[in-house]
């Protein structure tokens, strides 16, 4: 692997290729790692861009109101799969500063955090819609530290293999949330194998580790 640091103060926008699939390892509560995804989610200008997120823990709300606060305006299209207790109603969010696509639902909701079936599902549908358009997809996991309290280590793995590969097949840069302090190395070590680079935050600073 080819690595390289990051202070931090830049965007992410030359350290990853575009269709790679990334892990981010951070602690799920700093500053820095929310500064990170945002990175990794402004690739290209926003009316450029179809930006998916799935969330384990964060509201649809809090993520829009944050990717506003970051660019300044909606991508071109903005879709959620809101998975277990984070679920929440479309209508607060499709009255963020228009955030609301028109013509479809902002917010899709996945009521079992384990049923990862129905989550592929989800994600293959929103992908075949945006098919027909030019932009280039980004998507934020937030977050797999997350998804292991539902989920094996095994269970995981394959799902994030088929996801992975069908994101590599439709040139989807997608980043993958997982707190390093909250599973063992083992499991850190067994998951990093899966993604094309590693965003790591180390020591106050960020290293990426491309293959």
């Amino acid at each position: 692997m080819q690595t390289k640091g990051h202070n931090g103060g830049g965007s992410f926008r030359d350290d990853v290729e575009r269709g790679a699939s990334v892990l981010l390892l951070a602690p799920s509560l700093h500053e820095s790692t929310d500064s990170a995804c945002l990175d990794l989610l402004s690739l290209d200008d926003p009316d450029e861009e179809n930006l998916l997120w799935v969330t384990y823990t964060r509201s649809p709300d809090s993520c829009v109101q944050d990717w506003l606060g970051h660019a300044g305006e909606r991508p071109d299209n903005m879709r959620f799969v809101s998975v277990g207790e984070t679920t929440r109603s479309a209508s607060a969010v499709s009255g963020s500063g228009g955030a609301s696509p028109p013509g479809g639902d902002l917010v899709e909701t996945l009521s079992s955090p384990g049923d990862l079936t129905g989550l592929g599902i989800k994600l293959s549908e929103i992908l075949k819609e945006w098919s027909a358009n030019d932009n280039h997809t980004v998507c934020c996991f937030h977050s797999l530290t997350a998804l292991l309290q539902y989920a094996d280590l095994q269970t995981v793995y394959k799902f994030l293999h088929v996801l992975t590969g069908r994101f590599e097949a439709t040139e989807v840069t997608a980043h993958f949330h997982l707190d390093p302090d909250a599973c063992d190395t083992q499991t850190v070590s067994t998951l990093t194998s899966l993604f094309d680079t590693v965003v790591e935050f180390d020591d106050g600073d960020w290293v990426v580790r491309s293959r």
